[in-house]
């Protein structure tokens, strides 16, 4: 029989990786800030698992030791790079817009949480014109990241919002274990950054493998 989640009224989304494709316009940025390093020999694909990450973690994994004095400096030539050509690839995730709508016309409430600074999400969902479909839009600007818990809480505090009427949906280890730190429920998705197995291995409540499947945990 389904797990159902017929009394969550709120849903938290990740950005990057859940509601928007913008892996291809992240790496771009990524590989030039390697390349002003003189690394040259990671691919784009090598770097997808890393979205989603604080940009200090990236560049922690992708620079090498004699280059982590540098980490500040390539963190502001990755904003320098990314901000001007975020929105050149990157598109909504089939059926995003469609569960957005079914989910708002069904009274649910929603935010989304993201380790993106805050004029980087607004400035993606305005583009594609969802903005409004959010009652808190909730960077991680001078905040600690993911896995902690504060950007939830956060969202929790300011919407007034139940722990146990409140699930996230996100796309990497992250996301599951910032809602488990939270005290809320989780839903891992298969089409950004981990599939099935992987996220598996964190143990969320549910995973779905297209946007409009979530509908069917949340209403009868």
């Amino acid at each position: 029989m389904q797990k159902t989640f017929f009394n969550i009224r709120n849903i938290i989304f990740d950005l990057d990786g859940t509601i928007v494709d913008s892996k291809k316009d992240i790496a771009t940025a990524q590989l030039l800030v390697l390349q002003d390093y003189g690394i040259n020999n990671i691919s784009e694909n090598e770097l997808y698992p890393h979205i989603g990450k604080s940009l200090h973690e990236t560049f922690s994994s992708l620079l090498p030791l004699e280059l982590h004095s540098k980490l500040d400096e390539a963190s502001e030539k990755y904003t320098e790079y990314y901000v001007p050509n975020s929105l050149k690839t990157t598109t909504l995730f089939p059926s995003v817009f469609d569960l957005l709508n079914i989910l708002s016309q069904n009274n649910f409430k929603m935010a989304i949480a993201t380790t993106k600074r805050g004029s980087g999400a607004l400035r993606a969902t305005n583009h594609f014109g969802i903005t409004n479909y959010f009652s808190q839009i909730q960077g991680s600007d001078n905040i600690p990241f993911k896995p902690n818990p504060t950007i939830i809480n956060l969202i929790l505090e300011k919407q007034n919002w139940k722990n146990e009427e409140t699930i996230i949906v996100g796309d990497t280890d992250k996301d599951i274990l910032v809602g488990k730190n939270s005290e809320i429920s989780t839903c891992g998705v298969t089409w950004g950054a981990m599939n099935f197995e992987e996220l598996q291995k964190f143990n969320p409540d549910i995973i779905i493998n297209n946007p409009l499947e979530l509908i069917t945990y949340l209403i009868k």
